[in-house]
């Protein structure tokens, strides 16, 4: 089984939350990939090459996705037969991110650029049908950055969603989802 990481907007495939997943599934093949999140012509290139990597091997895939990462995960589970967990995820990149330059989260001297292109571009990668794959909603409450209510609204009766009342936008407490990705690997 392989699980990929897809970070957010402003991280990096270094995030803590991919050792912590290669810690708690040491059976899996757990990593971090490495993408322009905000740049959709570019991800969606990294990331359907990457899965063509996996095709005659093991390629059984759970994509775990936070804020970004979540667009992208939904995505890819709309394109290819795989599993996907959301969290926190940015339905609506086109209308939540702003144009400019960002520094990268961390100790990473990488700035960031997002153009109105790619604003614009986001709205040909939005999910408008059933996923082919099986997809997971993590929702933090108390998300300071993205109305999680309005993304309750959105994605409820198209999958199951798992509320949580704390974790912020980058979902502290990260193992809590561990019960839930532990499901997706058995199913």
């Amino acid at each position: 089984m392989n699980i990929w990481y897809l970070h957010g907007f402003r991280s990096s495939a270094k995030s803590p939350k991919v050792n912590a997943m290669q810690k708690a599934f040491p059976n899996c093949n757990v990593q971090g990939i490495s993408y322009t999140p905000h740049s959709p012509v570019v991800a969606e290139e990294i990331l359907i090459n990457e899965y063509e990597k996996l095709i005659g091997k093991d390629d059984d895939l759970i994509v775990v996705g936070t804020s970004l990462g979540g667009f992208w995960a939904r995505w890819l589970a709309s394109e290819l037969p795989i599993k996907s967990l959301m969290i926190n995820p940015s339905l609506h990149p086109d209308r939540t991110l702003e144009t400019g330059e960002f520094k990268v989260y961390g100790e990473f001297d990488e700035i960031i650029k997002v153009t109105t292109k790619d604003l614009q571009d986001f709205n040909h990668y939005k999910v408008t049908s059933e996923p082919y794959g099986q997809c997971e909603v993590v929702l933090a409450m108390d998300d300071e950055v993205l109305d999680s209510e309005k993304t309750a609204k959105e994605l409820e009766g198209i999958y199951p969603i798992h509320r949580f009342q704390t974790g912020s936008h980058r979902f502290t407490e990260f193992e809590r989802v561990f019960p839930i990705i532990e499901q997706m690997i058995g199913k």
